[in-house]
């Protein structure tokens, strides 16, 4: 196990400074694992961390705004220019070595020209010019997989910022006619929590993924009704349909935060690893994951893949 130089926190895998040697986890190195992976050991050796990086100019949040699907697309299509040019690189650098072999015994042997030594040594330097280039695009594609990267958490952390008002309804069978405010009604009777129809935004049926089960989506004006509203069904414990007068078999009613798909498959991940490694406590609260290992443990916020790191 290693101690992150930056945040102090232990981690299973990262990165290595080559100037300080610090140890770093990815979400502090600002480099992605795939990334790092690609480098090689030679480009790894060499590789520094934010602190011993030369600084450069920061580029305005306002450049990346305009429009964001259309920046990966630009960004997809560079990748594949990319990956095209580089087809031919263990060709050019096996071509080298060869070139570098024969450039050898030509020097110990007198009796060829010095002519067509020339000729070798001017088509190592073309060589060696094109490896260079194709290093610089590899630089730049690792570069461009990066800011990729980051577009994506963006998105996905405005996408869920977006539902920080929503909860989720899931297990009430759908009716025809039904009156889905008069639903709410009866679960805020039940749950003991006063929820006026004032104070929902907007309330919905939408299709659940790869189900023909259909949840209710619920926004409210407040996002701290939304989260008491929350607090009070949970603390309801077992909330069914036979509670709200459905004549059909009870089944269990859930009320949870409205998480994006990508949010439920990093949830998913935390909670096996959470019974996989012994941790008691997994929760979401403001659209965030949260983790911990018992009642005098500290807290950690699970935000991508790259944390799940942190739970150790």
């Amino acid at each position: 196990m290693k101690t992150c130089g930056i945040c102090s926190v232990q981690f299973n895998d990262g990165a290595k400074c080559g100037i300080c040697k610090k140890q770093l986890d990815f979400g502090c190195s600002n480099i992605t694992e795939s990334g790092w992976r690609k480098l090689g050991a030679e480009r790894r050796a060499q590789w520094k961390c934010p602190d011993c990086r030369p600084s450069s100019p920061t580029v305005p949040a306002s450049a990346l705004e305009p429009s964001v699907s259309a920046s990966l697309d630009v960004i997809l299509s560079e990748i594949r220019d990319i990956r095209r040019q580089l087809v031919n690189l263990p060709t050019l650098v096996d071509d080298i070595k060869t070139i570098k072999v024969e450039l050898s015994e030509l020097k110990t042997f007198t009796e060829f020209s010095s002519s067509r030594l020339d000729d070798f040594q001017t088509k190592l330097a073309e060589l060696e010019a094109t490896v260079s280039s194709t290093e610089g695009l590899r630089d730049s594609m690792n570069a461009i997989q990066t800011d990729m990267a980051k577009l994506q958490f963006k998105l996905a952390s405005d996408d869920q910022r977006s539902r920080l008002n929503n909860v989720e309804i899931k297990g009430i069978p759908v009716k025809s006619n039904e009156n889905l405010f008069s639903i709410m009604e009866s679960i805020s009777r039940e749950i003991k929590y006063n929820c006026p129809k004032s104070a929902i935004n907007y309330i919905s049926r939408v299709p659940k993924q790869n189900s023909k089960e259909k949840l209710i989506i619920v926004s409210f004006l407040n996002r701290y009704i939304k989260e008491d509203f929350i607090a009070a069904a949970r603390a309801f414990k077992d909330l069914s349909t036979s509670n709200l007068g459905f004549q059909c078999s009870p089944q269990r009613i859930y009320i949870n935060d409205h998480l994006t798909v990508e949010s439920k498959q990093l949830l998913s991940k935390v909670k096996a690893i959470a019974k996989e490694r012994n941790y008691t406590f997994v929760w979401v609260k403001y659209g965030k994951i949260h983790i911990r290992k018992n009642t005098t443990s500290k807290t950690i916020i699970i935000r991508n893949e790259t944390d799940l790191n942190k739970i150790i």
